[in-house]
């Protein structure tokens, strides 16, 4: 479908997500909930310039996690759109429901996509908020009980993402036609380069991003940026430097209290991907 216009896509995928009657509480027992009060879905946050921009960056992280923010799930629920809108709720001060990317890991990852993109027309002034479309694959919540009954995070289910494919994700790719999209974990890529080619779709640069270096995969990434620092004698500061630079548009908006600190002590993650990512998307 050609989608050239913001405000059309966002009815589009209102409707289209309104439509998919769908109670995941059917089917799966952990869904997160509110004193058995559930969510439905929700459409991407689709960025003011998102359809101007070369390229058009769709990025799916994995899924919400509102296991220990249950009461959100009554607070949208009362809104008339019952939650399908709540990327769009706070416009003076975005708030995306999505970890990795409130906390400015995936800002970053969007910085390097669009700055190593050939013809790109990315400025660091830019604001990536402004750019991007972002949203989770899975568009539920899952949650595991620890020994004293906590509501604690958990991942979906593997069968999940073709269900979540054919219900909301494959419209979604459809109306928002993005030259890029950015998969966060092996699930997430995998489930869009399974049905991707199973539909025979135009080519899609798939990027498969690991979770970014805050979450529980730090440590994969630190002891090789002291290593570098020790055997080499590297310097991260000209790192640290250029990825400030790259996002000087977007730091210096408004919440977001995380970003330069990340951007200091994942240096070593930022600059790994950097390095993947110019090499994908310029072969």
């Amino acid at each position: 479908m050609d989608m050239t216009d913001r405000e059309s896509a966002i009815t589009a995928l209102t409707s289209h997500h309104f439509s998919q009657e769908y109670r995941l509480e059917d089917h799966y027992r952990n869904v997160v909930n509110y004193d058995s009060e559930y969510l439905g879905p929700y459409i991407p946050f689709i960025g003011e310039h998102y359809f101007d921009t070369k390229p058009r960056l769709l990025i799916y992280a994995m899924s919400q996690n509102l296991a220990k923010i249950r009461d959100c799930i009554r607070t949208w629920n009362e809104k008339p759109d019952k939650g399908l809108l709540r990327q769009y709720y706070y416009p003076e001060k975005p708030n995306f429901s999505v970890g990795p990317y409130d906390n400015g890991n995936l800002k970053v990852i969007a910085a390097f996509v669009f700055s190593s993109y050939p013809s790109t027309c990315y400025k660091p002034t830019d604001n990536i908020d402004d750019l991007v479309s972002i949203t989770n694959f899975v568009k539920f919540s899952f949650y595991q009980e620890d020994k004293k009954g906590n509501y604690l995070d958990s991942a979906p289910p593997l069968d999940i993402y073709n269900i979540m494919w054919e219900k909301y994700c494959k419209y979604e790719v459809s109306i928002l036609q993005p030259n890029v999209i950015i998969g966060v974990g092996n699930e997430v890529a995998n489930a869009l380069k399974r049905n991707l080619e199973a539909e025979r779709e135009p080519e899609f640069k798939i990027l498969k991003i690991p979770f970014p270096g805050r979450l529980n995969l730090n440590s994969r990434w630190i002891p090789k940026g002291k290593r570098l620092i020790k055997t080499e004698n590297h310097n991260p500061d000209l790192d640290i430097i250029n990825t400030k630079a790259l996002l000087r548009g977007t730091s210096s908006k408004k919440g977001l209290p995380h970003m330069q600190r990340i951007i200091k002590t994942d240096w070593y993650y930022f600059r790994e991907m950097r390095a993947y990512i110019n090499k994908e998307l310029t072969r």
